[in-house]
């Protein structure tokens, strides 16, 4: 290509931020292993409860597959045949690494994985070893970050350099703009949330010996964006199961909740902005100290939250769709941009209830201690204005027994559950992101054969659609070709054809929409099939 001048003109442009997903994979993983009773553990007679957590530890990406490394812990709770203390418990893990197949996936790129324990069993083998077996899933996925160099206008090189706050296209210069709105994710950040707190024993409650099980979890939980970080509020639900002092034939459970509050730094956010913001629980602890009498009667805890955050800001700004010039031959480089657009960001509180059957011969409830539940998905399908989810929350119900010999078992129950989370405008093609937890959960005994569990479920959506557009990224300016110009007659009436616009006519017969309103006296650029219209050829500008 000939070098020419350097142009008079510059387009001026908008640098934007925005992330598209490169690939992504789901699976289904079966973790199984056969788990020895530790020599200082008694022999194991029935088994009550597993408690399961999945720690991913590294995940990366290698062409075309994603490695994920983590493993499964848990807990178990039993009964054995020990007469002075029939309940014990036993922890154990299970680590895991697998390859998964990830389609174009970038060695050099992050891969996130978000996971859930869709289920956890353990059975026995013989007294001294179980087979644990766990499913979890898998959803990987990876971004690939892009800089969009959007046209905004034209100028002149004069203006750009006497830095002008406001300055106007140059003479002849026409264009044409158009509102474009863009999300971009201005921060993606991974940060840790500590709960610690203390709790006593009421003093109904005899003093503990030894901790045989416990659980920790929140409820309620809130976040809010605030100026420079993000505000996390909710309640640290513990439920502790031990033997008390100088009496290890029985049992006692203690159960309370504890309100949090705290700030997680996040620079440079602020509330106008949306946080799409995936905690998942960590490392837990809790441990049994004596009070100021010397009686064990304190328990430290301690949650660890895994927070993973990305914020996103909305912009507003015109585009230059298209632009020509009276004075010279404008020649406009496009491209199509391919960003994304916040739909909705939505989250709904679904109650759910149900009845739960009781056989009192199997199941000869005392009293309930504690129950827990998660939340398993069956079907998620994009619908008319909206997202339509299917699934059941999983229960276990821990509780005393009536049988001395049985002190402690737990009732299994699935309730199912339907919602329809509201996205006006939503399409098949447009991506989301679900995030459910269990805000509460209460089961309270009506008689010897029913129960009644409520539960308050929270579903939180984020929602993108892809916007696509033709955007100016580079300009031309060349000189009219002197011959081609002559030839175009001076005066023309115009017959409108189906399709054409006001702005396609000017730019045809190298005029103006102004100029066209004001000789036809036209009070809109609005024109339909059939209309004449006079059209005079501008020369001004032209050497």
């Amino acid at each position: 290509m000939q070098e020419r001048e350097k142009a008079p003109m510059k387009l001026m442009t908008r640098q934007i931020r925005t992330s598209l997903k490169n690939c992504h994979s789901d699976m289904q993983l079966t973790l199984e292993d056969d788990i020895n009773v530790p020599d200082s553990k008694p022999d194991i007679e029935h088994i009550i409860k597993i408690q399961g957590e999945i720690h991913v530890q590294e995940t990366s990406a290698e062409t075309d597959r994603a490695i994920i490394r983590g493993q499964l812990s848990f807990s178990l709770l039993y009964l054995s045949d020990v007469d002075f203390r029939q309940i014990h418990t036993m922890q154990g893990q299970i680590p895991f690494e697998e390859s998964i197949n990830l389609e174009n996936a970038n060695p050099d790129l992050e891969v996130h994985c978000h996971y859930d324990l869709e289920d956890c069993r353990a059975s026995l083998i013989n007294s001294r070893k179980i087979s644990v077996r766990a499913i979890l899933s898998l959803h990987c996925c990876q971004e690939e970050e892009h800089i969009l160099a959007i046209g905004t206008g034209i100028v002149s090189d004069d203006a750009v350099q006497a830095e002008m706050g406001d300055p106007t296209p140059p003479a002849g210069v026409e264009q044409q703009l158009a509102p474009m709105s863009v999300t971009t994710m201005t921060s993606h950040q991974k940060d840790l949330f500590r709960i610690k707190d203390e709790t006593s024993l009421p003093k109904g409650k005899p003093s503990c010996e030894n901790v045989l099980y416990y659980e920790l979890s929140t409820q309620g939980l809130a976040t809010r964006l605030v100026d420079d970080g993000i505000r996390i509020t909710g309640d640290l639900l513990i439920f502790v199961l031990y033997t008390p002092e100088d009496d290890e034939r029985n049992l006692e459970y203690f159960e309370t909740e504890l309100p949090f509050d705290g700030i997680v730094s996040c620079s440079g956010c602020h509330e106008d902005m949306v946080a799409d913001i995936e905690i998942v629980p960590g490392k837990k602890s809790l441990e049994c100290r004596s009070d100021e009498d010397s009686e064990m009667r304190i328990f430290d805890v301690e949650l660890s939250l895994l927070l993973d955050i990305k914020f996103y800001e909305e912009e507003h700004f015109d585009c230059l769709q298209d632009a020509y010039s009276t004075s010279c031959d404008l020649r406009l480089t496009k491209s199509n941009s391919h960003a994304k657009q916040l739909l909705l960001k939505n989250q709904s509180a679904v109650r759910v209830s149900d009845h739960i059957k009781v056989d009192p011969e199997k199941d000869n409830i005392l009293q309930i201690c504690n129950a827990t539940g998660t939340i398993q998905i069956d079907e998620q399908t994009i619908v008319t204005d909206g997202i339509s989810i299917e699934g059941a929350v999983e229960l276990d119900i821990l509780y005393i027994t009536e049988d001395d010999l049985h002190p402690l078992n737990v009732l299994q129950a699935s309730i199912p559950f339907q919602h329809t989370i509201e996205v006006r405008g939503i399409s098949p093609e447009d991506d989301y992101e679900l995030q459910t937890d269990i805000s509460s959960i209460n089961v309270l005994m009506l008689d010897r054969e029913e129960l009644e569990a409520k539960l308050v479920l929270n579903l939180c959506v984020l929602v993108f659609t892809e916007c696509c557009n033709d955007v100016v990224t580079d300009i031309e300016e060349h000189e009219i070709d002197m011959e081609t110009f002559q030839q175009m007659p001076g005066l023309v009436c115009y017959v409108v054809q189906t399709g054409d616009t006001l702005w396609d006519i000017a730019k045809l017969f190298r005029t103006t929409t102004n100029d066209i309103r004001t000789i036809n006296e036209l009070e809109s650029d609005a024109v339909t099939p059939g209309d004449k219209l006079i059209l005079l050829k501008q020369t001004d500008g032209i050497l």
